[in-house]
């Protein structure tokens, strides 16, 4: 224990439970930050309804958008040509025509954030590894001790001391 400097076993085994339990609040904070900012981002990235029909007029042709329809489907497609009492959509499978009535909302498609949402899923898999390796340290190591103390450096300075 001499490369540990003032630790010794009797003190780790004393005090050790109050780090650990101070590293478990902080990763139960960073993961309900985590799902907070998870669940904002999936609320900001909702599509984003037209407002009345003469908006649709200002979009431009061939913007992605969603489709409603009065029955509950939905499609998905590139606008192509609005009137004042149709709208036509390229849609994945065909070209829809659709009438005024039939349509009960329209949405824009907002610009993904692929990079963001990779980083957010790098940083929670990072802080659950974390999280998962911490407690299976604790488990498997005497009193908590990091491998370090227990490991190779102990048994040279044991070998060294001999």
């Amino acid at each position: 224990m001499s490369i540990a400097g003032h630790v010794s076993r009797a003190m780790l085994s004393r005090y050790s439970h109050v780090r650990m339990e101070t590293k478990r609040r902080a990763l139960d904070e960073i993961a309900t930050l985590l799902a907070a900012t998870l669940a904002a981002t999936a609320a900001a990235q909702q599509a984003k309804p037209i407002a009345t029909w003469a908006s649709l007029n200002q979009l431009v042709t061939g913007a992605e958008i969603r489709v409603t329809l009065a029955n509950g489907k939905t499609l998905i497609g590139f606008m192509q040509r609005v009137t004042p009492e149709s709208l036509a959509i390229n849609a994945t499978t065909s070209q829809e025509m659709l009438s005024r009535p039939d349509i009960r909302r329209v949405e824009v498609k907002r610009p993904g954030h692929r990079g963001r949402n990779t980083l957010i899923g790098l940083a929670i898999g990072t802080g659950a590894g974390l999280a998962v390796g911490a407690g299976a340290a604790a488990k498997s190591r005497p009193h908590g001790i990091p491998y370090s103390l227990t490991g190779r450096a102990v048994r040279l300075s044991r070998s060294v001391e001999s």
